[in-house]
């Protein structure tokens, strides 16, 4: 009896096209090792920029410290694609509006910063945290 293998190449061929799919998912990384998802910290500040890239759009905010002294904090959110399926745009946030941002600390001491936050707008405006 003789055996075709003409489904071999057909075998390969989907099994190749489904490691190409899953590759992205089991390629992106999780917050976890830069950010403490065990925390939460709560600010209160002005933006000062709005950043709307690939991979992750960043928020600019300037604090007032406790010695008075005006700390950046840069707050990280998920893949622009996400939110400008919740309506999010390059035009989201205005420098100079006063915003209150709680979210994940970084775990490396001194850097100022969050993710994926729940933020709060002047107006009471509440924009849900933005999650991976």
């Amino acid at each position: 009896m003789k055996r075709h293998s003409s489904i071999l190449p057909a075998v390969i061929v989907a099994a190749t096209g489904l490691q190409f799919l899953t590759k992205p998912a089991g390629a992106h990384h999780s917050s976890a090792p830069f950010y403490d998802e065990t925390r939460t910290v709560e600010i209160r500040g002005v933006v000062t920029r709005w950043t709307f890239v690939n991979p992750h759009p960043f928020l600019y905010v300037d604090v007032t410290g406790e010695q008075g002294e005006t700390q950046e904090w840069i707050i990280e959110f998920a893949g622009p694609v996400r939110l400008q399926r919740m309506g999010w745009s390059a035009e989201f946030f205005t420098p100079g509006e006063t915003i209150v941002a709680t979210g994940h600390p970084p775990r490396a001491e001194g850097v100022f910063g969050m993710f994926s936050p729940e933020i709060v707008r002047e107006d009471g405006t509440v924009i849900p945290a933005s999650r991976f």
